[in-house]
């Protein structure tokens, strides 16, 4: 009697094990997936509100001068500035598709070289493509030319021109963006058709 009831209870421990062990490996097979999903959204989310930030100071900047900086805050993966072009590039990796993959998202702007002045002059793009097991995003903020009215025969052009100072690549933490107006600031050429304004706007990575 009373080995079958220690069989029984030898059972049922096994059993309770046997349980355990699977409720364990289904919450492994569930929960890091989840876990991932969550950091890459974090990721995600932080860059773009970096982005956002970084064209704002600029536009500040560019409208009434002085100084912004950007501190205390983490790249995902590297900030490129590619000052002959007047474009940024932070490019980071994602383990899922948080972004809708192979196709261009404007978060600012849209795909027009140039716009009319009133709308904004940033353009910030955003691209995820899967390569092998992982996902490569890149956010790119450039600058696009402003069309203003007709004064005089000429139609008036604004370019907001941005130079490089300090390195041209950074990342991880413990960085600064300084932000200013260069010393020349605004400069005016005349041609035939035009009036071109082209705001300087340095910006030193640190």
């Amino acid at each position: 009697m009373n080995s079958s009831k220690g069989q029984s209870q030898i059972i049922t421990g096994v059993l309770l094990v046997m349980i355990m062990i699977s409720l364990v490996a289904v919450t492994y097979f569930w929960g890091i997936p989840l876990i991932e999903k969550q950091k890459d959204t974090v990721t995600v989310s932080n860059a773009e509100r970096f982005i956002k930030t970084l064209n704002e100071k600029i536009e500040d900047v560019a409208k009434n001068g002085g100084t912004q900086k950007i501190t205390g805050f983490e790249i995902p993966g590297d900030l490129k500035l590619i000052d002959s072009e007047n474009k940024f590039i932070l490019n980071f990796k994602t383990t899922g598709d948080i972004i809708a993959t192979g196709k261009d998202i404007y978060l600012i702007g849209d795909d027009r070289s140039e716009a009319h002045v009133g709308e904004e002059p940033g353009v910030i793009l955003v691209r995820s493509d899967k390569v092998g097991n992982k996902y490569d995003v890149s956010m790119r903020l450039y600058y696009r030319n402003l069309t203003g009215a007709i004064t005089n025969g000429k139609s008036n052009k604004y370019i907001i021109d941005i130079i490089g100072l300090g390195k041209t690549m950074i990342s991880g933490s413990n960085h600064e963006i300084t932000i200013s107006e260069d010393a020349s600031y605004t400069s005016e050429i005349e041609t035939k058709d035009e009036r071109i304004y082209i705001t300087k706007i340095d910006v030193r990575l640190d």
